[in-house]
């Protein structure tokens, strides 16, 4: 999942060059509109194998930048009498603080600026989803595939669905919360609102969306203050899931960090999600498998079947197979024969019912390389033979199924993959 100053290639591509007369090539305003910012998502996809998922800080994990958030600096100001102290709060929001220099015991003047939220669908939101969406959503057609993309969230939870609807998206993947921070600002009603609002303009399915817990947590910790970390985090993120109506949580199921064997690690795993589970009403916590790189524990199909074996409420657990994940764990699915072995497997091992969705990713390793390395579709090992075999499997129509691709270029993999 590597985004990091990454832009969105595809629709500044569509935009500017292979759909001028759709948009107004001709006016030079609207030819200038950044749409860049609907792949805001390259600060939010990290590569999942960085940092370790043992419950590092944010500011371990970016000490420069993280450092910096919520201190205070003075800054001259025309007045001379006076000095504005300036501090980042929560979201964005500025306090500004005016103390007199020459009479200390004077009440400081306090300034607040809050941050403004914009509402709605985007001007570039709509120009994109009346041109990129359209031709995605025409590419699918004729197909019960439910394809997407992780999606942005930035400035507020509700942008996400217009950003999906923007690339044409039948479903998608994102962050309820900030997933490099531990704490969080509590989900308003207002958030709730807009969201549902943006909801009911777009008649996107609830049943579509697979938001992925933050990459900071390990639900297998064996340290007893990181695991509570990581279950308190956790718990929080599908309650806020539970609020917005979403009904599954993705996420990855930890590392021993060498500290615990695979089976202690495991049997940690399922006491995580009968703890979400017991403090929720209906979410589904969706186990993803990995890629077994370094000390992450699920990149067996058995080590999957042993984590819901443990689970009390079996209705309340589910899969999502990652491709390139179980490509670099040793399952072939580049071609039909491999994949139909590959998903037998599956089904004899842990069970077809318990799977609730697909990440589709190539991968830049070769078969059984253990490397968590995401790739486009078709440009890594696995290849747009194996694609097709997923894209023909009936089973898996109606399912999430979310590229998560290095370049971001996600309406043109779509067409792609529906044209397969």
């Amino acid at each position: 999942m590597k985004r990091k100053g990454s832009t969105s290639k595809s629709i500044k591509q569509e935009v500017e060059d292979h759909e001028p007369s759709e948009i107004g090539s001709t006016n030079k305003d609207k030819r200038k509109v950044d749409v860049t910012v609907l792949r805001e998502v390259k600060n939010e996809l990290a590569d999942e194998t960085a940092p370790d998922p043992e419950g590092q800080s944010a500011t371990d994990a970016v000490p420069e930048k993280r450092r910096r958030i919520g201190k205070k600096k003075a800054i001259k100001t025309d007045d001379d009498s006076a000095v504005a102290v300036k501090g980042e709060l929560d979201r964005g929001d500025i306090s500004e603080v005016k103390i007199a220099k020459d009479n200390p015991e004077v009440k400081p003047e306090v300034k607040v600026r809050k941050r403004v939220i914009a509402t709605g669908e985007s001007e570039v939101q709509r120009q994109s989803r009346l041109t990129i969406g359209a031709k995605v959503l025409a590419a699918a057609a004729n197909s019960k595939k439910c394809l997407g993309s992780h999606v942005s969230a930035a400035g507020s939870v509700e942008q996400a669905i217009y950003n999906a609807g923007a690339e044409g998206n039948r479903c998608m993947a994102l962050f309820v919360r900030n997933q490099r921070q531990w704490n969080a600002k509590p989900m308003d009603d207002d958030t709730v609102d807009r969201w549902n609002r943006a909801i009911k303009e777009t008649g996107f399915p609830l049943s579509q969306i697979l938001p992925h817990g933050s990459y900071l947590m390990n639900p297998g910790s064996p340290d007893p203050e990181k695991l509570e970390k990581s279950r308190t985090a956790m718990l929080d993120e599908c309650k806020r899931c539970e609020r917005l109506g979403i009904q599954l949580y993705n996420f990855h199921p930890g590392s021993t960090t060498g500290d615990c064997t695979v089976e202690e690690c495991l049997k940690t795993v399922a006491a995580t999600i009968d703890y979400i589970v017991d403090n929720t009403d209906f979410i589904v916590m969706v186990v993803e498998t990995m890629a077994g790189q370094g000390n992450t524990v699920g990149s067996t199909f058995e080590q999957i079947r042993d984590i819901i074996s443990m689970v009390k409420n079996k209705d309340r657990v589910g899969v999502c197979i990652d491709t390139c994940h179980i490509f670099a764990a040793g399952y072939d699915i580049r071609t039909q024969a491999a994949y139909d072995k590959t998903m037998q497997k599956f089904d004899d091992v842990v069970g077809l019912k318990y799977l609730k969705a697909f990440h589709l990713n190539d991968s830049k390793g070769g078969l059984g390389c253990r490397a968590d390395r995401h790739e486009n579709i078709g440009r890594g090992r696995i290849g747009k033979a194996g694609f097709k075999c997923i894209m023909d499997d009936k089973r898996l129509d109606g399912i999430p199924l979310v590229l998560e691709t290095p370049e971001g270029d996600y309406p043109r993999e779509m067409i792609t993959l529906y044209s397969l």
